[in-house]
């Protein structure tokens, strides 16, 4: 059975039993020359009995405005969302690590300052992104939180 739903808190508990609660930490990208903007470092802690764990980050804006690009646009400007699996860390039986980088074609064109990497995020109550977490359970059951955020780098499980 598959199960989605908004913020941390799964609707279903027994379909999907455990909460989506992740650290997040954005990271400067690797060199200066990268075509990275800079890196998620993702920390996710679920119970027994999960399989593989995905996230997926969607670009909602470029999404609703991709029929502008040009058609011979290459495919890292067209590209929309970018998927990566987590890991299971060795050291916490029950815990998930991922890593995501964020093109520089994603922030083109942004005059915002929180748009880069560290500096605090305004609130204006876009979500120009949004951020999938999947676990599967042994039983097939596929439970997928959603989470939006108006930058790529800013990321929280429950409000504060």
């Amino acid at each position: 059975m598959d199960l989605s739903w908004d913020g941390p808190d799964p609707k279903e508990r027994t379909v999907c039993p455990y909460p989506v609660d992740f650290y997040c930490k954005p990271s400067p990208a690797e060199s200066l020359n990268s075509l990275h903007s800079g890196r998620l470092f993702l920390e996710l802690d679920l119970g027994a009995n999960v399989r593989p764990v995905a996230c997926r980050l969607i670009n909602n804006a470029k999404s609703e405005n991709l029929d502008k690009l040009e058609h011979r646009a290459s495919k890292i400007k067209r590209q929309t969302s970018l998927s990566t699996t987590f890991v299971h860390d060795s050291q916490y039986p029950n815990r998930w690590v991922g890593e995501r980088s964020i093109p520089a074609s994603w922030l083109e064109g942004g005059t915002r300052t929180h748009e880069r990497t560290g500096a605090a995020s305004p609130k204006s109550g876009l979500s120009f992104y949004s951020l999938e977490i999947t676990y599967t359970l042994d039983n097939s059951n596929s439970c997928t939180a959603r989470f939006s955020s108006e930058d790529a780098f800013h990321w929280q499980a429950r409000a504060k």
